[in-house]
């Protein structure tokens, strides 16, 4: 049951505990004034005093929306699109969440500049909640992992990944990290057998293991035969809290 209170422009969602948006859902509306742009338009308030779980697909988010969802006593917040959107999102109170979900694919951001910056600002300023996962789809702009700085990520989900070498090290600068499942995409200029030896030579590039509380490592990589269960095995050492490591 919802109430529309006409005289004060807000929309009332009495007992809704949970809401899933998807798709471009905002812009389908035929908005009075003729605009077309849902964030130039201003919204009714929603107030929405028991909503626990929020779920957004691929939806552009105006700021008085965010603002009004973010107001909900959320336990769980679900979002995937761009991160401008993400961290209008987050840059309200997450104190009362158990889960954050974001997930993140690459081309539809503007560039990789605005993806570290907003990204950074988000997981590096969460650290009361417990659950922080992160998923990152690239298929088009390749990510400098030197630039990420993602200090209260728990999970992370990254596919099309193209260079496995530096992963490895920023997964190291994630110190709440506890599980990673990392899809390389190899191109047909890659020797597979690259990804074996820098696996094996972790030992000798590094002088003792990290100081991470990764447990569960799982990685694909695919045209690459039995010999990386082995060089899987080194990861063990410079990760010393794995407890499960394997191929997708």
């Amino acid at each position: 049951m919802f109430i529309h209170n006409n005289d004060s422009n807000t929309l009332v969602f009495e007992n809704l505990k949970s809401m899933q948006i998807l798709g471009d859902r905002f812009s389908e509306f035929d908005l009075q004034d003729g605009r077309k742009d849902p964030i130039d338009r201003v919204w009714p308030k929603l107030v929405i005093p028991q909503l626990e779980t929020l779920v957004l697909f691929e939806i552009p988010i105006p700021a008085d929306v965010a603002e009004s969802f973010m107001s909900a006593p959320l336990k769980g917040l679900t979002y995937r699109g761009c991160s401008d959107y993400a961290h209008m999102l987050c840059q309200h109170s997450t104190c009362n969440l158990n889960e954050l979900i974001l997930s993140f694919d690459m081309y539809s951001e503007l560039n990789t500049e605005t993806f570290y910056h907003n990204t950074s600002a988000i997981f590096r300023n969460i650290s009361k909640i417990p659950i922080v996962k992160c998923t990152v789809i690239d298929p088009d702009l390749e990510i400098d992992w030197s630039f990420v700085d993602w200090s209260y990520l728990t999970h992370l989900y990254v596919q099309d990944l193209a260079d496995l070498d530096k992963i490895i090290d920023a997964i190291s600068a994630m110190p709440y990290l506890v599980f990673a499942s990392l899809s390389v995409n190899i191109n047909y200029d890659t020797d597979p057998r690259s990804f074996v030896t820098m696996l094996k030579g972790l030992s000798r590039r590094y002088p003792k293991p990290v100081s991470s509380k990764l447990e569960t490592l799982l990685i694909s990589l695919y045209g690459i035969d039995s010999t990386l269960d082995s060089a899987l095995y080194e990861l063990k050492w410079y990760y010393p809290k794995l407890k499960h490591i394997g191929k997708v």
